[in-house]
């Protein structure tokens, strides 16, 4: 399903909504502007287009980007931001019937140069969204096993 930059954008903002508490101000959101392969595993599936980061970053909810190692299977992901956080990477947008689509997001946590090493935390979610007057919101959310994404239980 072909979807604007600023729809995919605001996809993203509301997965992203249903998983963090995004008006606390000591969150973090970094956007991976690699997108989740279509298959098992987290090799690099794609690029997110310039204009959806940008208009993603614009909306406020991501504080900047981040592309944490692929093969770093131990430990933290670093990343430069004022803040440790969490680096958000999306799928694609899956269409669906009518006005509702499908995206999964994959959150690991992340330390800072200046921040010491915080505990691992990774996890994936699939979300059904769909399309209202004001945007894009998250219908529902789903869990994702680790062996569907490659990692051992």
């Amino acid at each position: 399903m072909p979807v604007s930059a600023e729809s995919q954008a605001n996809i993203y903002e509301a997965a992203a909504r249903v998983a963090f508490e995004v008006s606390d101000p000591s969150l973090s959101l970094l956007l991976d502007p690699r997108e989740l392969p279509r298959s098992t595993g987290l090799e690099a599936g794609g690029r997110v287009g310039a204009d959806v980061v940008a208009d993603a970053r614009k909306r406020g909810i991501f504080k900047g980007t981040c592309e944490p190692s692929l093969t770093a299977t131990k430990g933290t992901a670093r990343c430069n931001a004022e803040l440790p956080g969490y680096v958000l990477r999306f799928s694609p947008v899956f269409a669906q019937r009518g006005d509702t689509a499908e995206v999964y997001m994959y959150a690991q946590r992340y330390d800072t140069p200046s921040s010491g090493i915080s505990e691992t935390l990774r996890f994936e979610r699939a979300y059904q969204v769909i399309h209202a007057a004001d945007g894009w919101r998250a219908a529902r959310e789903g869990r994702v096993p680790k062996e569907i994404r490659g990692e051992k239980k």
